[in-house]
């Protein structure tokens, strides 16, 4: 695999700089065994908690306050991704993670564990994450010619869908085998591991000068209003932003609430959620395989465009008949629209967003994805509730789908182009 750096000048334009070929290799790997350490480290803190405690609501605490720092640090990590060597960042990330999972399993190990340090730990631990994925965005844009990101983006989705049809059983399973402590120290290597590949990397020294110019912690304030300037100035991706935060909203209305409907609506024992959700993970595999192949012959905008019409039809399968058989047909067919939708999104975004601003903008889109999901949740488990078949919650949320492939379509990201234009400023949106 072939590797470039972007890094713009003035005027705003790309130059393309080779470095040594074989990176790729080891971006990928170090992706794939930092993400096995993120499932892995995301059941410690839960088991160890109802080890110590035996109680549900500090389970489900533990749980959530793994997601916390997404919130609170998301937009942070971005300028910092832009401010530094972004290899060294995710270097330092894998690292301080090995430390604290190490010290998780020190704090295990011992008579009479404090549950407030495992709470601690846990945060801190999950805190570091949020600035690992803008850095690995924006080495990715380095090391990787924009002819061959559709590949590489479709690779790391295709690890993503796997992980997340496999980790919750595989994680839970590994933690439970070893014991907390030693599948800590086990989540300590794999991120130890992560960090060795990254330090093998090898990236143009451009780059690193971009880096290290790029300012200091007295600037971040001017750095991030600078990223969103940036953000709303490139319409296909200001757009993007938003449209990919209402699909979200639209999604989560369902993806939340699935094991109630499977459970409590349809009365299914709970192997049956299992089944459901490995047709999901299946259907999103599938895309993430087609998207290459898709991205060769058409525009990732177009792709994208595509891609939220496939979704839309994915959410009126159950909407037409509420049942668990529907829903994993629609689900499968809802997987494979959201491989499609991410890669084709981030080739897009790869290819439009200057390299020394892309840790920001990658952080303002999942911020804002984020943010959605919870108010889905919310929305879906009311109207579940409130309708005896939940048909009133499909419908609503293939309503809003409808909604969001309308925009789509209409908005600049059908017709945007597949790389920046040269010598140009981007003009402000009216």
């Amino acid at each position: 695999m072939g590797e470039t750096d972007r890094t713009a000048g003035t005027s705003g334009g790309h130059e393309e700089v080779e470095p040594p070929r074989g990176d790729g290799t080891l971006l990928r790997g170090a992706f794939l065994i930092s993400s096995v350490g993120d499932w892995i480290y995301r059941f410690v803190a839960p088991f160890l908690i109802l080890e110590l405690t035996g109680s549900a609501v500090l389970v489900a605490l533990a749980v959530a306050v793994e997601l916390i720092p997404y919130i609170l640090f998301g937009l942070v990590a971005g300028v910092v991704a832009d401010m530094y060597d972004r290899r060294r960042i995710m270097i330092v990330c894998d690292l301080v993670s090995a430390v604290l999972a190490t010290a998780i399993a020190v704090v295990a190990a011992g008579d009479d564990p404090s549950v407030g340090l495992v709470f601690a730990l846990a945060l801190v631990l999950a805190g570091v994450r949020p600035f690992y994925f803008p850095a690995f965005q924006g080495v990715l844009v380095t090391a990787v010619p924009q002819a061959r990101r559709s590949r590489v983006n479709a690779w790391t989705q295709s690890v993503d869908s796997l992980l997340s049809m496999l980790g919750p059983v595989v994680g839970a399973a590994f933690v439970a085998a070893l014991g907390v402590r030693s599948a800590s120290v086990v989540n300590a290597v794999t991120f130890v591991l992560s960090a060795l590949m990254i330090r093998m990397l090898t990236l143009p020294a451009t780059t690193l000068a971009v880096r290290r110019t790029g300012g200091r912690l007295r600037q971040a304030g001017r750095d991030f209003a600078e990223g969103f300037r940036t953000l709303w100035s490139i319409p296909a991706v200001a757009w993007g932003t938003l449209l990919i935060a209402a699909a979200n909203l639209a999604g989560y209305m369902v993806e939340s609430n699935i094991v109630y409907f499977v459970i409590e609506v349809e009365n299914h024992p709970a192997w049956t959620i299992g089944v459901v959700v490995g047709i999901q993970g299946a259907g999103a595999l599938a895309g993430a395989a087609l998207s290459p192949r898709v991205l060769d012959r058409y525009p990732p905008g177009q792709v994208l465009t595509v891609a939220m019409a496939i979704s839309a039809a994915g959410m009126l399968v159950p909407a037409l008949h509420p049942s668990t058989v529907f829903l994993s047909v629609g689900w499968c067919v809802e997987g494979a629209a959201t491989s499609l939708v991410v890669v084709s999104w981030f080739t897009l975004r790869q290819n439009l967003v200057p390299n020394e601003q892309i840790g920001r903008i990658v952080s303002v889109g999942r911020a804002l994805a984020y943010s959605t999901i919870p108010v889905g949740s919310a929305i879906g488990g009311a109207l579940i509730g409130s309708h005896p078949t939940s048909r009133l919650l499909f419908v609503t949320a293939l309503l809003v789908q409808l909604g969001v492939c309308l925009a789509t379509y209409l908005s600049p990201l059908r017709t945007a182009p597949s790389k920046p234009p040269e010598n140009t400023e981007p003009q402000a949106v009216p």
